[in-house]
């Protein structure tokens, strides 16, 4: 049984985000090592392994010396659960105003603008 999901420390999202880099449905610990954009010790990463697995993110099996890891949760899941919660919490549950928030602050591109229109012109469509 998959567990609820939780809000990963900038830490542990690292070495998640480096699982899902692997592209293997099995990561063995070097790989994941390999993928790592910030230098940190074997030891520390296989802590932080090993706690992605506790809170149900990873699963892992043996193949002889190796450890393999597989993500349990996908990237886009994780993406997803994470902008529900922040539009939640920092933003009131209001998606316009967290698009108001990048609007005012001219962080959103005219290319943006269009993506976003279409995709809500998209959307619109799937409900009507």
């Amino acid at each position: 049984m998959k567990k609820e999901l939780v809000s990963l420390p900038d830490a542990e999202f690292e070495v998640m985000d480096a699982v899902w880099s692997c592209g293997k449905e099995l990561a063995p610990t070097t790989d994941v090592l390999a993928q790592m954009k910030t230098e940190k010790k074997a030891q520390t990463v296989l802590t932080m392994l090993t706690r992605l697995a506790d809170k149900g993110f990873l699963s892992s099996e043996k193949n002889g010396k190796e450890r393999l890891w597989k993500a349990e949760v996908g990237k886009d899941e994780y993406r997803a659960f994470e902008a529900k919660r922040i539009v939640e919490k920092i933003y009131g549950g209001s998606f316009s105003t967290l698009i108001s928030a990048f609007c005012d602050g001219n962080s959103l591109s005219e290319e943006d603008a269009r993506e976003l229109s279409a995709w809500l012109a998209g959307e619109k469509g799937k409900k009507g």
